[in-house]
């Protein structure tokens, strides 16, 4: 198998649903990133030898398709779009590395795109004429008539079942508050931002991180989604519009390009679990990479980057693996940032690839872990080189 390498990392801002971004569809979003990634490396548009995107609840279509034909990509450039809930822009970034591995293509831009905001309504279609048509929000995540949990239902659930309480709930999500602002005030963001203007303004900042929210205010929240339950609007994520992308290249590639940095891709683990905790599938998935991968995942200091759709499926995940959560997500999560679901899987391997190129170190571990609607998860696990002393 060929080796892979990502050398480039984007992003938009990711905003509130509604906001900035509320007229903007999921091509004005990714295009802009794609188009950063080919100045970024020096690529040239040409070389570029497929697009491959996750969305969740867009318009349908190839969105990727759209996105491509509104980018600097030629027009012959194939693009593939993937839906896998949560997962899908992590797992397009899994499949284009397979690509490169198997010498399918040189070099991929994958990532993942999601305009909440655009998002088209959905109604079902009556099976009488007569019949007045009926809207709802999503699609079903298990076959009828399973059990079809809602998200904040299935936190529920695995608040129950793994005991984790609301004060260990409110403590990770001012963490990941905490340290999203801390990481935006330091500028570490300010490399991976793709600045867009909207009507006239210029959209350079993440919209969700509040400095001003305390212990005392996360625990005067009510329950969101059960009675007496723990879960509530401050310990959870909100609904966000942005993109995310990379680009995955060949060795040979790698070489002709020359970066001074880059992830060396090393392999993806996938799982699934019982959709009424569908949040803990990340656990059999980094499992699964675990035993594909091995020692190199395992060494002191990895970087974990874990979609924190909320804060009680977070805990139980990393307890479950055995993993300190104050060693995830240094820079803040989903809970703080926001959760743009196709593109959150994108978003957290753009975290790690700046975080590693930041710390400058070879050989470091990072790993990218996402759960999804239906009792899915993906991890993908990368490790840094410093190409400025080592052609690895």
């Amino acid at each position: 198998m060929n080796r892979v390498y990502l050398i480039a990392a984007r992003r938009t801002p990711i905003l509130r649903v509604g906001k900035q971004f509320a007229a903007l569809g999921p091509e004005r979003l990714a295009a802009p990133v794609i188009n950063e990634l080919l100045t970024d490396s020096g690529i040239a548009p040409a070389a570029v030898d497929h697009v491959m995107l996750g969305n969740a609840a867009g318009p349908g279509g190839n969105v990727a398709r759209v996105s491509t034909l509104a980018s600097k990509l030629p027009e012959t450039t194939p693009a593939t779009t993937l839906d896998a809930q949560c997962a899908s822009g992590l797992d397009a970034i899994a499949g284009a590395a397979r690509m490169i591995a198997a010498g399918e293509a040189e070099a991929v831009i994958a990532g993942g795109v999601e305009s909440a905001s655009t998002a088209p309504w959905r109604v079902s279609r009556p099976r009488d004429p007569f019949e007045p048509v009926r809207q709802y929000s999503r699609a079903r995540f298990t076959p009828s008539p399973d059990p079809d949990p809602n998200m904040g239902v299935a936190a529920e659930n695995i608040a129950r079942r793994f005991g984790i309480s609301r004060e260990r709930q409110d403590a990770f999500a001012l963490q990941s508050q905490q340290r999203a602002v801390a990481a935006q005030s330091a500028g570490h963001f300010s490399d991976e931002l793709v600045p867009l203007t909207v009507n006239g303004s210029l959209v350079q900042q993440d919209s969700c991180p509040r400095p001003q929210l305390t212990a005392e205010k996360l625990a005067a929240l009510r329950p969101a989604f059960v009675p007496g339950g723990t879960v509530t609007a401050g310990n959870c994520c909100p609904i966000n519009d942005a993109a995310a992308a990379v680009l995955l290249v060949s060795e040979a590639r790698l070489h002709e390009l020359g970066p001074e940095f880059a992830l060396r891709y090393l392999g993806t683990g996938h799982g699934a679990c019982d959709p009424q905790v569908l949040g803990m599938a990340a656990v059999p998935a980094y499992r699964q990479l675990l035993a594909r991968v091995g020692e190199p995942l395992t060494t002191a200091g990895a970087l974990i980057e874990f979609n924190e759709a909320f804060a009680v499926q977070a805990l139980a995940c990393l307890d479950e693996l055995g993993i300190d959560s104050r060693s995830v997500n240094l820079d803040g999560g989903a809970i703080a940032l926001g959760h743009p679901y196709g593109a959150s899987g994108a978003i957290l391997v753009t975290r790690l690839f700046w975080q590693a190129r930041r710390s400058r170190r070879s050989h470091r571990a990072a790993v990218a872990l996402m759960a999804a609607a239906g009792g899915t998860g993906t991890a993908v696990g990368f490790q840094s080189v410093d190409l400025r002393y080592s052609a690895d």
